[in-house]
């Protein structure tokens, strides 16, 4: 059968294609406007895969299917109940999967996570208590034998191999704390006994070397101090073995009085980058160096000269690069890459936070630095006013250009750097997940996860 169109029906098809045509035509333009437009905003901006309500008081930590959290209790309850609660989150889907009651605390705060041997380890004031990873049951303890510190802090250093360190400064004369000596040990204990201790020298103290803090890691023991000698004041790094508690190696440097003298130190992996600078007044200018020193020997790797006024402290490393904050005078977005073994100069670039201020610990994957950048509700109002929102923003590590960044949080800060965790079964996929801390007693604190595409 032969099918014979009429007049007025190719006229309709030859409509039906026109409109086809024109159609298509329209989508691709709507199309290259899109994403022409797309390509002249900076501000790609990601929505939270999940969100949690609560407020973080100690830094996120995370075995990559869960995140755990330590939520202080309100400041407005009394404070004979310094408790705090533990959550453990999934990562996939914010949900709580379970908490525990930590034990009591003198102080609000000053808790520390560690989370080693399948277990979620926290301290607290008489020791550290450990937890079933899947399950939030006890699982094990471990208990200072010596508690006899002036004030309450956290003494914890570390963990390593079902060993625990810790320090402790004991006031000789109590009677009067603002002029005492102290005598200060570090000591290495399992849940038994102790198995080793370590004296610092007459009034020694550890820690008090600008923000230099105690690290355990891979097996070895960074511990900072001071101690006063007939010349002066005294600094001394030293290097232990956590497994037997020798002395590896110690290095020591008069203290100097210049109050333009700045240092600082970090423990990335297995080197320590030691960053001193001060004021040469014959040439009347700042300089400092970078120093990498090998945490097991003690021996200086390579050095770095920086000539120009910053406070040059290393905020991460990779497999083959050091980063290095350059900004002057603890404020903006500057960066120095070095390669890791040599010290050679690489690159510079800056990333811009919006505002010219300094900004919390961050994170560094794959190409990409995680920052948190400022947004004063009013620009006459000082950063330490609490009327400011802020946002996180992922920087790209080689041109320092913004390529996405979270909405904005409501009198927010970002007050500890936040995580990265593979999502599960996509290796190639990953999550950011990070606290946001609302300023007063009540209000938006959060935890949020995003998806990094």
């Amino acid at each position: 059968m032969n099918l014979i169109l009429t007049k007025s029906k190719l006229t309709d098809l030859r409509k039906l294609i026109n409109f086809g045509k024109y159609f298509l035509i329209s989508l691709l333009l709507l199309l290259g406007l899109h994403l022409a437009a797309h390509a002249n905003n900076p501000e790609v901006i990601i929505q939270p895969e999940w969100t949690a309500d609560l407020k973080a008081s100690t830094q996120l930590i995370t075995n990559g299917e869960q995140v755990f959290v330590i939520e202080d209790v309100k400041d407005s309850v009394e404070p004979k109940d310094r408790s705090a609660t533990l959550f453990a989150i999934n990562t996939a889907s914010g949900k709580v999967q379970w908490q525990q009651k930590l034990p009591f605390r003198q102080d609000l705060g000053s808790r520390q996570l560690i989370l080693e041997n399948e277990t979620i380890y926290v301290s607290h004031d008489d020791g550290v208590t450990g937890f079933n990873l899947k399950t939030g049951s006890l699982k094990t303890s471990f208990n200072y034998a010596n508690i006899n510190s002036s004030g309450s802090r956290d003494r914890l250093m570390g963990l390593h191999q079902d060993i625990l360190v810790y320090g402790d400064s004991i006031p000789l004369d109590k009677s009067d704390l603002s002029r005492t000596e102290y005598q200060t040990k570090v000591f290495g204990i399992t849940k038994d006994k102790t198995i080793w201790s370590y004296q610092l020298p007459k009034n020694g103290l550890i820690g008090g070397i600008s923000s230099i803090e105690p690290v355990v890691q891979n097996g070895i023991l960074f511990l900072p101090s001071r101690h006063k000698t007939n010349t002066g004041l005294m600094e001394q790094f030293t290097g232990m073995d956590v497994t037997s508690g020798k002395v590896m190696w110690t290095w020591e440097a008069p203290r100097k009085s210049d109050s333009s003298d700045l240092r600082s130190a970090d423990v990335l992996g297995d080197t320590l980058f030691y960053y001193t600078s001060g004021f040469d007044h014959s040439k009347m200018q700042s300089s400092g160096r970078l120093r990498a020193i090998d945490l097991k020997t003690g021996k200086e790797k390579w050095s770095y000269v920086m000539t120009d006024e910053t406070n040059g402290q290393t905020k991460a490393v990779s497999d083959r690069e050091v980063l290095v904050w350059e900004s002057k005078n603890n404020v903006g977005g500057n960066f120095l890459v070095l390669d890791k073994e040599t010290g050679k100069f690489l690159r510079r670039f800056s990333a811009p936070l919006g505002y010219y201020a300094a900004f919390q610990p961050l994170i560094w994957a794959d190409g990409r630095i995680y920052i948190e950048a400022l947004e004063p509700k009013d620009e006459t109002l000082d950063f330490s006013d609490s009327a400011r929102n802020s946002w996180l923003g992922a920087f790209d590590d080689k041109t320092g250009k913004l390529v996405w960044r979270t909405p904005s949080l409501i009198n927010s800060s970002n007050d500890y750097p936040p995580v990265i965790s593979a999502v599960a079964d996509k290796s190639e996929k990953k999550r950011l997940i990070f606290a946001s801390n609302f300023f007063g007693i009540e209000g938006g604190s959060k935890i949020q996860s995003f998806l990094i595409p």
